[in-house]
């Protein structure tokens, strides 16, 4: 397994019509957690860098980040996995709790009444695990002090590169997207 943190690709451009100086630094987050879900489950490579030319592609990378309502399907049919998109928080949790597979959550970042824990706008991360309430992230932008901030501090404990966070807190930043699920065939 694999834990690829996005900014660690600057180098690798991953342009779009709304972001032609895109890179998978300021843009990969979803290349890195489809990495990550990939490598997790079959135990075979797929660096963020093949990654991204599969989402460019299928046409994933037309906007903003990477739309994996596109996506999802392509890697997915691609590395023999399966995956269903749900937005109910309870099939999240015990899929979760199961040890069935892991989940791709889209944050919804800063809001009226919220403020982003994992991101301050839209951003993908990957729900490895959860014994109870408590989830197992890895966040492909997790850096020294990002969860020191205002509103986010006391939300995530970090060890390695493993971030943990009361099921709660995923929900608040992402229960307004649909969570991609994946599992092994």
């Amino acid at each position: 397994m694999h834990f690829y943190c996005q900014l660690n690709y600057e180098h690798i451009p991953y342009p779009s019509p709304t972001s032609p100086n895109g890179n998978l630094a300021n843009n990969g987050c979803g290349v890195c957690c489809a990495s990550m879900v990939v490598e997790y489950l079959t135990g075979d490579a797929f660096p963020p860098e093949e990654s991204a030319v599969l989402a460019k592609s299928c046409g994933a990378r037309e906007g903003f980040g990477t739309d994996m309502r596109i996506f999802t399907p392509a890697f997915s049919k691609e590395k023999g996995l399966c995956w269903e998109s749900t937005m109910d928080p309870e099939r999240v949790l015990e899929f979760l709790q199961s040890g069935q597979g892991v989940v791709i959550g889209n944050t919804s970042g800063d809001r009226e009444g919220w403020i982003g824990v994992f991101s301050n706008s839209r951003h993908y991360i990957v729900l490895v695990s959860a014994e109870g309430n408590t989830v197992r992230v890895w966040d492909p932008l997790l850096a020294p002090g990002r969860y020191d901030t205002p509103g986010r501090a006391g939300k995530v404990r970090v060890e390695g590169f493993d971030a943990y966070a009361d099921f709660s807190v995923i929900l608040g930043d992402c229960g307004l997207r649909p969570f991609y699920l994946f599992w092994k065939a």
